[in-house]
């Protein structure tokens, strides 16, 4: 390591700082360890004491209530788990004690813990072979040496705590000297820091400055100036060389160095294009990808597992295949494709029959359909989307479920479609957002991937204003959606004539 660079000095600096931090950060830790262990230590011997003296309390009573209470075979189980408490107590309590009678009064609570064992062995011995005087005989003398116990141990306990109060000042009094040789040498680390900045500043600035002061003139476009002076450190003077010759450089290629300019920024130009259509080529390829997905593949299938479940017997699994084919057929039509209003409502029956098998008597579906208003032709998929967000986000959520309502009515020149569940109902204030189009109620869930706000902007779009649309919604009192159509038999939407000639074949290609 070479002193004569920024680096070599920095890394020194560097590392004597931090050998003096890790050894005063060594020694706190250590001293801080020690400390903290003995307060350990010392206050888990006065808990395991403290401990057997409770359990020997509890064992002196419930050996005393062996012959008086309700259960003479829960008190000894009981009894047995105190004595199996104290033997663990006993064989935790510490060799060691700070106050100069602990040991003796340590020696004494673990003998006289032997003795009370020992007695309330007796006693129970006696009352297990029905000898009661015996038995209280045990028993007194069981619970005088719990007394002793007790006392010992509050005596023990004391002497302690008095020991730990004449050892505190002089734990204090070194902890306070820890701090003050910490503030020193964080005192001491601060000047050495503050003077290798200083000098680092001065050795590294004063050439820079010199650089800065050349690099501004040259980009004011004076190439004409003298070298600037090199410093005495490795580093610096390499740059300030580099910079000199940088100088000249620009001097003699300043011409050539705007051509290289120019020529690199057409490269990157032309760079950014052929990544733009390789961008382009890639999003191509994958949607080639996706659209070999055929959905038709779906509902042949489903046609042909229909059929193998007709042949094997299982008709209703056959009938809800088939339900599902045809479902999925009518799904599968462009969103814009003319249908009549039967068929729509075909359509909402085969779903409700699908969720009605799913759900069973959770949800109840009533339909009531004026014959006359089903030869109105509409966009396809414009009733069933209000029935699926009225199973989904209405009755779906519902422990006891709900019912679903579809009501079909011709006045006139007007046909009204209402769609009305029993559910949880929209809040106001979500309510008036979805009317006004700034909200939606998100078709996550739906076999036909189109919510009410795709039903009424469809509305708006094919019959431009002459379709009426509404919401009646409160929390807890249900949702109702109301849909008033022109009763128009031959309308269809632009370009629907073409897909009618297509007829069905082009919806399901082998199928």
């Amino acid at each position: 390591m070479r002193l004569n660079t920024v680096q070599g000095r920095l890394t020194a600096t560097m590392m004597l700082i931090v050998v003096l931090l890790s050894a005063f950060a060594l020694q706190m830790f250590t001293h801080s360890r020690a400390t903290a262990q003995m307060y350990q230590e010392r206050l888990s011997d006065l808990v395991r004491v403290a401990e057997l003296t409770q359990a020997v309390d509890e064992a002196a009573g419930t050996l005393g209530q062996l012959a008086t209470g309700p259960s003479a075979d829960q008190t000894e189980a009981r009894f047995r788990e105190l004595r199996t408490t104290i033997y663990r107590l006993r064989r935790e309590l510490p060799t060691t004690t700070v106050s100069p009678g602990g040991a003796r009064l340590m020696a004494d609570l673990d003998n006289m813990t032997d003795s009370f064992l020992v007695e309330a062995g007796a006693a129970i011995y006696a009352f297990r072979a029905a000898n009661l005087d015996r038995y209280y005989e045990h028993d007194r003398e069981a619970a005088t040496i719990a007394r002793y116990v007790r006392e010992t141990a509050d005596r023990l306990l004391s002497a302690e705590l008095e020991a730990f109060r004449q050892v505190y000042p002089e734990v204090l009094t070194r902890d306070r000297l820890l701090q003050n040789l910490a503030l020193g040498v964080l005192a001491a680390v601060i000047a050495l820091v503050v003077a290798a900045a200083w000098s680092f500043a001065r050795s590294v600035t004063d050439p820079l400055q010199a650089l800065a002061g050349a690099a501004r003139r040259i980009a004011g476009g004076d190439l004409t100036g003298p070298e600037v002076p090199v410093g005495t450190d490795e580093e610096i003077r390499v740059v300030g060389q580099a910079f000199n010759q940088m100088q000249e450089s620009l001097r003699r290629h300043m011409a050539e160095l705007a051509s290289k300019a120019e020529l690199e920024r057409r490269l990157r130009h032309e760079e950014m294009e052929n990544l733009q259509t390789q961008s382009l080529l890639r999003e191509a390829e994958l949607r080639a990808l996706q659209s070999q997905v055929n959905p038709h593949f779906l509902f042949n299938t489903l046609n042909m597992v229909a059929k193998t479940a007709l042949i094997e017997g299982a008709d209703r699994t056959c009938g809800l295949l088939e339900t599902v084919a045809d479902l999925l057929r009518y799904s599968l039509r462009a969103p814009d494709r003319p249908v009549t209003l039967a068929e729509e409502v075909a359509q909402v029956r085969r779903y409700m029959t699908i969720q009605q098998e799913r759900f069973r008597e959770r949800i109840r579906f009533t339909c009531e359909v004026d014959e006359s208003a089903l030869a109105l032709t509409i966009p396809c998929l414009m009733v069933q989307p209000l029935v699926e967000n009225a199973v989904l986000h209405g009755i779906g959520s519902r422990e006891h479920g709900g019912t679903v309502a579809l009501a079909v009515k011709r006045a006139g020149d007007r046909v009204q479609v209402s769609v009305a569940d029993d559910g949880v109902g929209i809040p106001e204030d979500r309510l008036q957002a979805l009317m006004e189009g700034t909200a939606e109620i998100h078709a996550l869930g739906h076999s036909t991937g189109l919510g009410i706000y795709n039903v009424r902007r469809r509305l708006d779009l094919f019959y431009r204003g002459e379709a009426g649309f509404q919401i009646e919604s409160a929390p807890g009192r249900g949702t109702r959606c109301l849909i008033e159509l022109p009763y128009r038999q031959e309308w269809l939407p632009a370009g629907a004539s073409e897909e009618r000639h297509g007829g069905e074949n082009h919806a399901h290609p082998g199928g």
